[in-house]
């Protein structure tokens, strides 16, 4: 059961060996998951005790049952297995590559052209609508508008939305929470200057672990305009 969360790294658990400290390896907000009182909180017990932690925090369980992940590190992965789905299979990829002066997650090259590809996790979700971002993100307002700056230069921009839970099944920009990224991100889809997909997961849980796997591409949906705007 999750308790509280201690710092950007650290959550309190009550597990079957009584209260413990886990590692948590994502440092954004996800008050969505991490209520207090909240049964279902996936663990797993590190082979290296005598830290702060014993435990690093997996996943949580909504209260419809939902796994969600919650690890910041399995976005980039899940995006990269599933990249041949995206751009095709003679994909050459790289991760962490500098373009232009920026920084980014791939650079994948094919026989169709160059794509720069900013990758982000998504685990809150409304009806099977995975929302992004689920806190005002800065930052991924900075990495729309680099994609749109290195569109001017004959690269092709992605932004690729990972799911980190099974029932998202589309996406979507998240205009109730961070409407600049909303706004911006829409605006570069319906102009066509940066592409965007979702990554559509599955999910299986064994004794201690959780494996979680690519499975689909899906569409990015943004609200349809209104009339004089």
């Amino acid at each position: 059961m999750f308790l509280r969360r201690v710092n950007r790294f650290v959550v309190e658990v009550e597990s079957s060996r009584g209260v413990v400290r886990c590692h948590l390896m994502d440092t954004g907000r996800i008050d969505h998951l991490a209520t207090p009182g909240r049964r279902g909180v996936l663990i797993a017990w590190l082979s290296r005790l005598g830290g702060k932690t014993v435990c690093r925090a997996q996943a949580f369980k909504t209260a419809g049952g939902v796994v969600a992940v919650v690890d910041s590190r399995v976005p980039n992965r899940l995006f990269a297995e599933a990249a041949p789905m995206v751009v095709g299979g003679d994909a050459s990829i790289e991760a962490e590559r500098e373009v232009l002066g920026s920084r980014l997650d791939f650079l994948i090259s094919t026989g169709r052209g160059l794509w720069a590809v900013e990758v982000k996790g998504v685990n809150l979700s409304l009806d099977g609508v995975g929302l992004f971002p689920n806190a005002p993100s800065a930052r991924a307002v900075k990495h729309l508008e680099v994609l749109a700056r290195l569109a001017r230069e004959g690269v092709k921009p992605l932004m690729a939305f990972v799911a980190l839970r099974p029932d998202i099944k589309v996406f979507a920009p998240n205009y109730r929470v961070d409407r600049r990224f909303a706004s911006l991100a829409c605006t570069l889809l319906r102009r066509g200057l940066v592409g965007m997909v979702g990554i559509r997961v599955s999910i299986d849980l064994e004794p201690g672990v959780v494996r979680i796997r690519p499975v689909a591409t899906a569409p990015v949906q943004c609200p349809p305009l209104q009339p004089g705007r």
